[in-house]
């Protein structure tokens, strides 16, 4: 079995008209639905020893700076990014 060889692209839209990327697998039979923004977090505070980035949309030049920023252990900043509310309190 091959993966989808389907150029439609799906998303969820929310009240905000913010849209979701859903991106499905029919290998796994595993869809994966992700973040209106780009989420980025800082590692520094974490003892792992690998992080995973997906990649989507970008071109070389931004995957490029994505990698050095992550190995840096610093995180993306401004309005097309998030941290997932990684920090928020509950």
């Amino acid at each position: 079995m091959a993966r989808c060889q389907s150029e439609n692209s799906y998303y969820l839209k929310d009240r905000l008209n913010m849209l979701f990327p859903i991106l499905p697998d029919n290998v796994q039979t595993v869809t994966t639905l992700f973040n209106s923004k780009i989420t980025s977090i800082s590692y520094q505070d974490f003892d792992i020893n690998f992080a995973r980035i997906d990649i989507l949309d970008e071109d070389i030049s931004q995957i490029n700076n994505i990698v050095e920023t992550v190995q840096s252990g610093n995180r993306l900043e401004g309005k097309d990014y998030t941290n997932g509310n990684l920090n928020r309190e509950i």
